[in-house]
């Protein structure tokens, strides 16, 4: 990472987290559902002693690369703003010139070289290039213009899981599908039944939402949007035939397993 071919810059460690894709990670890690993930920094080059002190504050800025975008952008279009592009630089999109990011993250908690975070929206494997403490007198402005951000349209509904799929997404979770809520919670918030912003299927003549090979069935009523019930993308001869591209078919029939057992 080379500035006017005469600089470059370093990482002082990688962040670690469950989000491993870009859609499993937030639009702003303030809304998010407060996954906890850590910094580890690199070992030997006395960042220990940089840490210091650091412990005293509730939020911490973190300056990182987008390790995964290739190119950039002059004009985006914002997930919640689909009627028109903005300038890259009017937006926090990845798609930059240098591809830089800073997120304001809750600091959970320190040991050693390690740095816990929660309300991210950092990617596993992020190069870090550095942590600063945020500073509510410095750094929040309330009565600060909001831009296009500020325009109307941007009508937000209310994500609900029923009971039935409550239990589902816990089973999900505690078997390491651990951003699927998250990630049904972004796309179904804003214009749900719209399928040019998120990918939607049919299933038994139902409107699903689909996340990787999983399947969450959902319906609209007045400002809410009810999740009923996760499914498998799999049907019973898929998870009979022994290709298994994504690695996760064993999963999918464990889950059949224990859906039926809900239902006895």
């Amino acid at each position: 990472m080379e500035l006017d071919g005469t600089r470059s810059f370093e990482p002082i460690g990688y962040f670690e987290g469950s989000a491993k894709y870009p859609y499993d990670v937030p639009r702003q890690g303030a809304v998010s559902s407060g996954a906890v993930g850590v910094i580890r920094l690199v070992a030997g080059k006395g960042y220990e002693e940089g840490l210091c002190d650091l412990s005293g504050f509730s939020h911490i800025w973190v300056l990182y690369v987008f390790h995964r975008n290739e190119g950039w952008r002059p004009k985006v279009r914002p997930p919640r703003h689909v009627d028109r592009k903005v300038g890259v630089f009017a937006s926090r999109s990845p798609y930059r010139p240098n591809p830089l990011g800073i997120s304001a993250v809750r600091l959970e908690g320190i040991s050693g070289l390690e740095v816990w975070i929660s309300h991210h929206d950092l990617l596993s494997g992020t190069p870090i290039l550095d942590i600063k403490p945020y500073l509510s007198y410095a750094d929040s402005f309330p009565e600060a213009s909001l831009g296009w951000t500020g325009e109307g349209g941007c009508d937000v509904l209310e994500v609900v899981f029923l009971p039935r799929c409550e239990v589902e997404l816990s089973w999900l979770e505690s078997h390491g599908v651990d951003c699927i809520r998250q990630f049904i919670v972004t796309q179904l918030e804003y214009e749900p039944m719209n399928g040019e912003l998120h990918r939607l299927v049919s299933i038994d003549g139902e409107v699903a939402l689909a996340y990787r090979t999983w399947r969450a069935l959902f319906q609209v009523s007045g400002r809410q949007v009810l999740v009923r019930e996760i499914r498998s993308g799999y049907d019973e001869w898929e998870l009979s035939s022994s290709e298994d591209k994504y690695k996760d078919k064993e999963l999918h029939r464990q889950f059949r397993e224990f859906q039926q057992g809900m239902t006895k």
